[in-house]
């Protein structure tokens, strides 16, 4: 294994490759830790200290991961597109540019059918969205373009296997919520308006063009078969807007302009969630709220207080973990640039807490569960304290256990 000044000294290779660092210095080494496969902290340089990655998300596949992430282009202010293949024990194995798209978004969703990963992009001539599939070995499967649906925000699985996107008419300035086929069909959605003016698209913009400065929070999801939410600009505001693809929102949870709202919801029962939310520049996390999925109410009515820990303007995301009793698992990123995953209790109780970061910062993008129930975290840190770098984090079961009182 090289140190880290060798690694800088052998760092001049010819042609751009992600080279993999073990972070030793974040995670000691003991006779009785998880082997590789099961856990692990790497990070994925390159040669090109230049070169910039925004790591959008990670799905695991039949031989490892796959790794999403928008890249700096020269040619346009939008993102590029590249993926990289890491094997089960996280070292980087190849990574490939899909050149003719722009400004890719989560979630990723692996296909266990046919083994593919399928992911949204932008048509960077027409800004309509387009569906891509790539399979294990990160070759383009199927290319789809999204007929009429533009600027692509988020998207999600749902759970007849069909996929749920957010996008953004920028001719009818409305937010648009459709379901997709994974063969790139439009199967039905609606669109509901942002209010007149250009205030409000100024801010969609900005979003895909400083994504790293105040990013807005855009999601959508499923709450039961028939019933979806999106996270997104409705009336002038950004809220969190339930539908069943009628003409009107069936309920709207508002936010203030984008100073206050969600970040973040997991559907538990009925309409009962666990919510990630802001006030300004405070943060908060509820076990569980009831939200009124069936009329209008403001997110400044679920503000309990600030968890003053958290950085200002946080990401935020939510996941189901189970060992046998059920946890609502949030991460978020504190002051101390850490990342830091709170495991809540059904009956609302934190039992546990686990941070990421040391000596180095660390941000995340994306956190799910993998198949042998560990958690994966995509974020990113620093190398040499200059260089920001995609890092994966895979924590096991069995740390896991040691994490949940």
């Amino acid at each position: 294994m090289k140190s880290i000044v060798q690694f800088f000294q052998s760092a001049s290779i010819s042609r751009p490759v992600l080279i993999v660092l073990v972070a030793i210095l974040i995670n000691g080494c003991s006779n009785d830790e998880p082997s590789l496969s099961e856990s692990f902290l790497k990070i994925y340089d390159d040669s090109n200290i230049d070169l910039s990655y925004r790591p959008i998300d990670v799905v695991e596949t039949i031989d490892g991961y796959i790794v999403l992430s928008g890249t700096e282009l020269t040619n346009t202010d939008f993102m590029g597109i590249r993926l990289i293949k890491i094997d089960e024990e996280g070292n980087y194995v190849t990574d490939v540019a899909l050149n003719d798209y722009v400004v890719p978004v989560g979630d990723m969703y692996l296909n266990e059918a046919d083994s593919n990963s399928y992911f949204f992009a932008m048509n960077p001539t027409s800004l309509e969205a387009v569906l891509i599939a790539v399979n294990p070995q990160l070759e383009v499967v199927s290319e789809a373009l999204i007929g009429g649906t533009n600027y692509p925000l988020s998207s999600s699985v749902l759970s007849n296997g069909n996929l749920l996107l957010q996008s953004y008419d920028p001719l009818s300035q409305e937010t648009e919520i459709s379901e997709i086929s994974l063969e790139g069909m439009y199967l039905g959605g609606n669109r509901y308006s942002i209010g007149p003016g250009d205030d409000v698209e100024e801010e969609i913009v900005n979003h895909y063009l400083n994504t790293n400065e105040r990013p807005l929070p855009f999601f959508c999801g499923e709450v039961s078969t028939g019933n979806y939410y999106f996270n997104g600009f409705y009336n002038y505001s950004f809220s969190l807007v339930f539908t069943d693809f009628s003409d009107s929102p069936s309920g709207v949870v508002q936010g203030q302009s984008s100073n206050a709202g969600i970040r973040a919801i997991l559907p538990l029962s009925g309409s009962d969630f666990a919510v990630a939310g802001f006030q300004f520049d405070d943060n908060y996390q509820l076990a569980s709220s009831t939200l009124s999925t069936g009329g209008i109410s403001s997110s400044a009515d679920l503000y309990p207080g600030d968890m003053a820990e958290l950085k200002s303007y946080t990401p935020a995301k939510i996941i189901r973990y189970s060992t046998g009793a059920n946890f609502s698992v949030f991460a978020a990123e504190t002051k101390g640039r850490q990342v830091l995953l709170n495991f809540y209790s059904e009956t609302g109780e934190i039992s546990g807490s686990h941070r990421i970061g040391f000596l180095n910062p660390f941000t995340f993008k994306s956190v799910k569960v993998g198949s042998d129930n560990s958690i994966l975290i995509l974020g990113t840190t620093f190398v040499a304290g200059r260089f920001e770098r995609i890092t994966l984090n895979k924590i096991s079961a069995s740390e896991i256990a040691g994490i949940i009182n």
